[in-house]
């Protein structure tokens, strides 16, 4: 794992090599092992190392093909590399090192862009042709690994984090539709468009070219047209070992692998399966599990994560976030974030990567995606409601299950049915939300009400997921899972979004994920008999919560001291207002802590 940097200048102008140098120092919490550029002209590209696969130097980066043609810096992990590499041994390549990054720079020699393919895994590159004179850049099917760009006339600057563009004097003007959609709707990274103006990221499944310095941004992947399973007597067998599969390969690493443990179906079963495949292997090693632990009970997962720990024998890591960790650390924080996020929850997820590394870990397995794909959300069971609504007694037997797992009570579970299936309804809400603290000048300067019914996807079942994968939801998780363990030099491998396993839940029929009100059903019963069955049928989830409500109370001095001193963000929000709201001890905490996130990173990036 590492961070990437690259300039090119349409304008034939040679390449700073300071300001390329500076670009790889600001994300040297990236890639710590060793770092490198290459410049010809008036292209360069620059690389931190974060060494995981073949530690030695000779596969620090840039890399080099034997015919000294290509030139490759990159950041992610190819799982299948040592398949591709046998293959392209019997095709002729040579190799120097051990690395997946040689694997991936001689499948681009042998199969050009449809070499992108081939590859199972994460990644962001950057490959030079020194005989064309063309750079090749790629991100990953799901957007595991980040890649922002600003563009102009004259250039071309692109990297693994915003702060490195930012850091060549790039304009810092502010998106105005994108803090709007952040202060209002609740949504960010949901389009290519970033949090400044003149930042773009490339989405998940795009690549981009200059060739004849000419740019072309395009998209790769897409998911295949869905053909649902029809014979569905190995459908469950099938997905767990598509699953097994997946984590055997994200085992691959010359470094020791951890994993991050929440108590919830996700995490405990790769978890499960990764103490499977080390004992079927024959191998004596014991994980190490990582947890965010709570004295409140409400929110804490130790009983579940306890019955993983007893099945597997790992040896487990006890951590508690708590508000005096949360008020030390938000600045920087905010800093590795780049752009605001929508809650506490995240200092969870940094305070899990902090002992991560504190433990001399660098690499771990999660389970983010899982929900995406397999429909865990409460808000996909109106959408799978609506598909039953002329069969009343399938109907109405799926609602009673899904109130009964859900734990909600018919009232509350009949008022959620009704706002997620409900556009309007959903848009208001919003909309009384945010006036409570956004200025009214800004909210009635713009009118994003097409984007907000575009996202939500009210039409069906299947939109709203396809929605989610790549708008509204992964995209944001994905961001902060790699802000967070990259502020602390660690991997993180995402099993559930391996594109094998994701096709083949794109194929399993609706029904069958959610099923007698539960949700993500065939994950459930592919894991009958190999997770801790309290977890395999357990209603209601908790994910990286934290007491958020509790925490702003505990530091009202310090909300009212941000909001007071050398406020930044008055074009978007009324400062009387929110001081109101912060005094009153009243208050919906998800809305004041947009305002917070919004105006802490403004100052930490000296923002106007």
């Amino acid at each position: 794992m590492c961070g990437i940097s690259g300039i090119f200048n349409f304008d034939g102008a040679p390449v700073n090599e300071a300001q390329l140098r500076e670009m790889n120092r600001v994300i040297h919490h990236r890639g710590p092992d060793g770092d490198g550029i290459y410049i010809e002209g008036n292209a360069g590209i620059g690389s931190t190392r974060l060494a995981i696969i073949d530690l030695r130097e000779i596969a620090n980066m840039p890399i080099y093909d034997t015919e000294n043609r290509y030139v490759i810096v990159y950041n992610g992990e190819i799982f299948n590399y040592v398949e591709l590499r046998n293959e392209l041994l019997q095709k002729g390549h040579k190799f120097n090192t051990g690395s997946d990054t040689e694997v991936v720079l001689n499948a681009y020699k042998q199969w050009g862009e449809d070499c992108l393919h081939r590859l199972n895994g994460m990644w962001a590159f950057a490959i030079w042709d020194k005989t064309k004179k063309t750079l090749f850049c790629s991100r990953d099917r799901y957007g595991i690994k980040p890649l922002y760009f600003y563009k102009d006339d004259n250039k071309l600057i692109f990297g693994s984090e915003i702060k490195q563009i930012l850091s060549c004097g790039v304009d810092k003007t502010v998106n105005d539709e994108t803090i709007y959609d952040y202060l209002v709707f609740h949504f960010i990274d949901h389009t290519e468009n970033t949090f400044f103006k003149n930042i773009t990221k490339v989405q998940a499944g795009h690549k981009f070219t200059i060739k004849n310095n000419e740019f072309k941004l395009s998209r790769w992947y897409n998911l295949p047209e869905v053909s649902y399973i029809r014979d569905e007597k190995n459908l469950y067998s099938d997905l767990y070992d598509l699953l097994y599969d997946s984590v055997r390969l994200r085992l691959r690493s010359d470094v020791e692998v951890g994993s991050c443990l929440s108590g919830g179906l996700d995490s405990s079963a790769i978890v499960c399966i990764m103490h499977e495949i080390l004992h079927n292997e024959g191998k004596p090693e014991i994980q190490k599990t990582f947890t965010a632990c709570y004295d409140d009970p409400l929110i804490d997962e130790r009983p579940y994560v306890e019955e993983v720990i007893k099945q597997t024998n790992s040896t487990k890591y006890y951590l508690f976030p708590d508000v005096q960790g949360f008020r030390s650390d938000i600045d920087k924080m905010t800093y590795h974030q780049d752009e605001p996020y929508t809650g506490a929850t995240v200092f969870a997820q940094w305070s899990v990567f902090k002992k991560i590394h504190e433990a001399g870990i660098k690499v771990v397995l999660d389970g983010q995606g899982s929900d995406e794909i397999l429909l865990g959300y409460f808000s996909f069971f109106p959408f799978h409601l609506k598909r039953n609504l002329l069969n009343p007694f399938k109907f109405i037997s799926e609602y009673v299950n899904g109130v009964n797992t859900s734990n909600l009570g018919y009232n509350k579970f009949t008022q959620n049915l009704i706002y997620f299936n409900t556009g309007s309804v959903r848009y208001r809400h919003v909309m009384k939300n945010s006036r409570a603290f956004v200025k009214n000048d800004f909210i009635t300067a713009h009118n994003r009400r097409d984007l907000f019914n575009q996202m939500i996807a009210a039409t069906g079942l299947e939109e709203n997921r396809l929605s989610n994968l790549w708008n509204i939801s992964l995209p944001s998780l994905l961001r902060y899972e790699d802000r967070n363990s990259m502020a602390f030099s660690v991997e993180a491998r995402i099993p559930f979004l391996d594109h094998r396993l994701v096709e083949y839940i794109f194929r399993i029929p609706l029904n069958k994920l959610i099923h007698k009100g539960w949700t993500k059903f065939a994950l459930r019963e592919s894991l009958k008999g190999r997770i801790p069955e309290d977890i395999r049928m357990r209603k209601g989830k908790l994910a990286f919560s934290v007491p958020q409500k509790k925490w702003l109370r505990e530091i009202t001095g310090y909300l009212e001291e941000t909001f007071t001193h050398d406020f930044r963000s008055g074009r978007f929000i009324d400062r009387d207002k929110v001081l109101g709201i912060i005094r009153s001890g009243y208050f919906n905490d998800k809305v004041l802590y947009r305002a917070f996130a919004l105006e802490k990173w403004m100052k930490v990036f000296d923002l106007h």
